[in-house]
């Protein structure tokens, strides 16, 4: 008899190479009794549908016929999930049972508290932030030079907990009821901001989010995207990243806000530049800006 409350939906592509720790922790919070899982593999031709099936033939394989993107492939799997918890993990994440468990008992505790995230250990040995949920405002600011931690600090492992306006979606527990209610990810979002876009609309319905620095886990940030060469690491974040930045202002802020920001930026790095050119220190971040989508949406499903 299953015993679990809490269902893991892990989105692979091209995950061959990292989904095994991944796995391998998620198994043993199975063997626990503390979790069952799903994996949505978007990409069937790297062989992680075939080394899911040998080695880990305990967790529901779904596989796409298509590449979803990354929101529309995790409502697949969440339409799976019938526990009262669901865990959204990266296949570049890990996440120990121990640490799970501290989540659960989290929520349980804290009736409001509708996502949380744990401590994440970056692979520079650096740690996973939270807060700072983008405005206008803060991207004018980020580009003018302001600190790119603005409005974010820490999840330190072992402290305290803290009430957020934005985790981190490499790893994340939600309750399975704030999903059903907010129809899981908007699937215009095909990569990026998905979560952005959650946190928000979660904290409109009043529920709380919190990072909880009791739980830790491990992210090899990017993995899957590091696959390509240079040219198709560029285009596939800088295409998907502001086309979907773009969509998250005009659907928070209004169409007037979302192009005022957009074109207040790209201004902004252009004086920027020139500024660093006339001081001999020249960068290339104002030409990589204009090469990226500049006032476009991401094309709606189906489309």
């Amino acid at each position: 008899m299953n015993t679990a409350r809490t269902t893991a939906v892990i989105v692979s592509y091209r995950s061959r190479d990292t989904i095994a720790d991944t796995m391998i922790a998620a198994r043993e919070a199975h063997e626990s009794g503390l979790l069952e899982c799903v994996v949505v593999d978007n990409c069937g031709s790297d062989g992680t549908a075939e080394y899911l099936e040998k080695e880990h033939a305990w967790a529901e394989l779904l596989p796409s016929p298509e590449n979803l993107g990354f929101g529309r492939a995790c409502n697949l799997g969440f339409r799976r999930v019938t526990t009262e918890y669901v865990l959204l993990l990266n296949p570049d994440a890990v996440l120990p049972a121990a640490s799970l468990e501290v989540m659960i008992r989290f929520l349980d505790e804290h009736p409001r508290a509708g996502i949380i995230g744990p401590a994440i250990r970056e692979p520079d040995e650096g740690l996973q932030h939270a807060g700072g949920l983008p405005t206008p405002l803060r991207l004018i600011l980020e580009a003018a030079g302001a600190n790119e931690s603005l409005g974010r600090r820490p999840i330190v492992p072992g402290g305290a907990a803290f009430r957020t306006d934005w985790l981190c979606g490499a790893i994340l527990l939600f309750r399975k009821r704030l999903l059903d209610e907010l129809n899981g990810f908007d699937p215009r979002f095909f990569l990026y901001f998905e979560e952005t876009d959650l946190c928000l609309r979660a904290q409109q319905r009043d529920w709380e989010l919190w990072a909880v620095g009791e739980a830790v886990g491990w992210h090899r940030n990017a993995a899957s995207a590091g696959t390509g060469d240079e040219r198709m690491l560029y285009s596939c974040i800088a295409e998907y990243y502001f086309r979907s930045r773009f969509y998250y202002l005009v659907k928070h802020h209004g169409w007037v806000l979302a192009i005022a920001t957009e074109i207040t930026e790209v201004a902004v790095l252009g004086m920027r530049c020139a500024w660093r050119r006339l001081r001999g220190r020249p960068q290339n971040e104002f030409r990589e800006r204009l090469r990226a989508p500049i006032l476009k949406l991401p094309p709606e499903p189906g489309r």
